[in-house]
């Protein structure tokens, strides 16, 4: 396949860095200009709101004024504020095992504690008790404890902030209902994180929101199934 002008951006989300695209990353770039930042290590960031125009400070420094903006988790609501705050830079915009609506007070009060431990204890045991979660349960364990030696030395100040501005994002369905482009949601079956059944509702917002489901994936598809992960970018890419 030949390839395009197109710049896509891979966001990762927390709890990881940037090499969680690692698997898809050279098949993608085939055929894109894509870069993949990485806020793993910011710590003087406390809104998704920040975290947003941090990543505008990296395309401006690209020189990259047309975006396809692929957010995972906490990337994703990167990716929603940054659209909602420079809608004329989004081609198209992927939320990737995410959503758009703000968090609960029951989930707020799960990242205060997270917080606490994390201030407590530091990173491992945060990230001992969550990368589980974060894969579909089939998973092979010696693969999860894998992810959990790759990043359990994060450091738990960025973890914190990160936590931080999750928690006080708002609600934004608007972007998805209000959309002037295309917007995919990668949804993975067995996502213990973020719901498969609650996130595909979404699409019924607007006419520009489809749903791609991923079977045998968690939270972490682009790991977990990342033949299947790409097969769905390239096509979602291709359409530009």
């Amino acid at each position: 396949m030949k390839p395009n002008n197109n710049s896509v951006v891979l966001v990762h989300g927390h709890g990881v860095d940037a090499s969680i695209w690692n698997g898809i990353y050279a098949d993608l770039s085939l055929e894109a200009n894509v870069l993949k930042p990485d806020f793993s290590r910011l710590n003087n960031h406390t809104t998704i709101e920040a975290y947003a125009e941090e990543l505008y400070g990296h395309l401006q420094s690209a020189q990259i004024d047309k975006v396809i903006l692929v957010g995972h988790s906490m990337g994703g609501y990167i990716a929603l504020a940054f659209a909602d705050q420079h809608p004329e830079m989004i081609q198209g915009l992927v939320l990737y095992h995410s959503t758009a609506t703000a968090d609960d007070e029951a989930r707020k009060e799960a990242r205060r504690q997270a917080i606490e431990e994390l201030q407590k204890n530091g990173t491992a045991p945060f990230i001992r008790k969550q990368m589980p979660k974060m894969v579909a349960p089939a998973y092979p364990a010696e693969k999860t404890q894998a992810l959990i030696d790759r990043f359990e030395q994060l450091p738990a100040d960025a973890l914190v902030a990160g936590l931080k501005a999750m928690a006080a994002r708002p609600d934004r369905t608007h972007v998805l209902r209000n959309a002037q482009f295309p917007i995919l949601l990668v949804l993975g079956q067995e996502d213990q994180v973020i719901p498969y059944e609650k996130v595909a509702k979404l699409a019924e917002l607007s006419s520009q929101v489809s749903v791609a489901p991923v079977n045998e994936a968690g939270h972490l598809s682009m790991v977990e199934q990342p033949d299947v992960a790409i097969s769905i970018l390239r096509s979602f890419v291709d359409k530009f």
